[in-house]
């Protein structure tokens, strides 16, 4: 069974940490973006993966290369932005002839069942089945109503006006070869507004109720929320620091990626998330804060409530304010005084 993960756009919203990193090598507790929803496609069946890709193609080519988490993996890679719809009509010849195959958006952190989905598409002989969510604030989304058995009535996508229903579209769906056939090809097509109001019109379009966890990572807030949460998961506090003769000191809950260097006397946590090989100096702090890989935290620096890009270089005894963000292979000078919220790019 194939899987399609769109990850064509630009993650504006995620810049200046976009700038140099493709939205699915960003970090999820330690672990590339990518690899996460490879696990989790897998778990459902799925063992090949078409990437369906832009901006950053070349870098994201090199990372992941043919296989991840033990899933076979394609590109397709548009020339010009296709939309939604557009891409899985490009990809067609790489799909092939399974029907159904799974689509979902290159920003999506869940547990959805991907089984129990496609049982619920092949019972309903939908040629679309939507996993929905529930979700306090439905106008960031796209609201979807329903009828009784859950067979999609109506869709808006992000619409203007506010809509009473509290279910959203997920961005994770289980399509049948028929859609690629309804899809115009060699321009931008949207799913939401061209594909999808068709297929709900000719009582097509089926919804699957999600109710575990579920993130889009597409803005920096649900990017640290969706982090800072799953970590909470993994692991809970613990009573005590871990510590040791050095005066070495982690505070759970904290993620140390693999390679990690704690220097003399460096705190680590609550809420720290360091990915792979990353150094912290002597009696430097890192606090609530998401560490890319390969960055430099140096000696007696304060790093709080921050989010910091790859190859960064933090110089000794910097302090970096709450809410900033450091875009990528930057180095921040000794000494440097980086304001609460600041958004550093070069």
């Amino acid at each position: 069974m194939r899987g399609l993960i769109l990850a064509g756009g630009f993650a504006t919203r995620l810049r200046p940490l976009s700038c140099s990193k493709p939205k699915l090598l960003f970090p999820i507790v330690g672990t590339p973006l990518v690899e996460s929803m490879a696990c989790w496609l897998s778990s459902g069946g799925v063992d090949q993966i078409i990437l369906a890709v832009n901006y950053l193609s070349d870098k994201l080519k090199i990372e992941v290369g043919h296989h991840v988490a033990g899933v076979t993996v394609k590109f397709s890679v548009e020339e010009t932005p296709l939309g939604t719809a557009g891409p899985i009509r490009l990809a067609a010849n790489l799909l092939g002839k399974d029907d159904p195959f799974f689509v979902t958006n290159g920003d999506i952190v869940s547990d959805i069942e991907i089984r129990d989905m496609l049982a619920m598409h092949e019972e309903t002989n939908a040629e679309a089945t939507m996993a929905v969510v529930s979700v306090p604030d439905p106008s960031p989304y796209g609201s979807v109503l329903t009828d009784s058995n859950g067979k999609v009535r109506k869709f808006e996508e992000k619409s203007a006006v506010p809509s009473p229903a509290s279910h959203v579209n997920a961005g994770v769906y289980v399509l049948s070869q028929s859609v690629i056939d309804s899809i115009p090809g060699g321009r931008s097509v949207s799913l939401e507004n061209e594909v999808f109001p068709k297929l709900v019109r000719n009582g097509r379009m089926q919804s699957w109720m999600h109710k575990g966890f579920w993130y889009d990572i597409g803005r920096v807030s649900e990017y640290v929320r969706a982090n800072h949460e799953l970590l909470q998961k993994q692991e809970p506090k613990a009573a005590k620091p871990d510590a040791n003769e050095d005066r070495r000191e982690i505070l759970r809950p904290s993620h140390l990626g693999t390679r990690t260097h704690m220097g003399v006397g460096a705190k680590v946590g609550p809420l720290a998330i360091l990915s792979d090989n990353v150094s912290v100096g002597d009696e430097a702090i890192v606090r609530n804060s998401i560490i890319f890989e390969e960055t430099s935290i140096g000696e007696k620096a304060t790093v709080e409530g921050s989010v910091i890009g790859e190859r960064v270089v933090i110089g000794k005894g910097s302090r970096i304010g709450h809410g900033s963000m450091i875009a990528g292979q930057l180095t921040i000078p000794e000494g440097s005084m980086v304001s609460p919220n600041s958004v550093i790019l070069c």
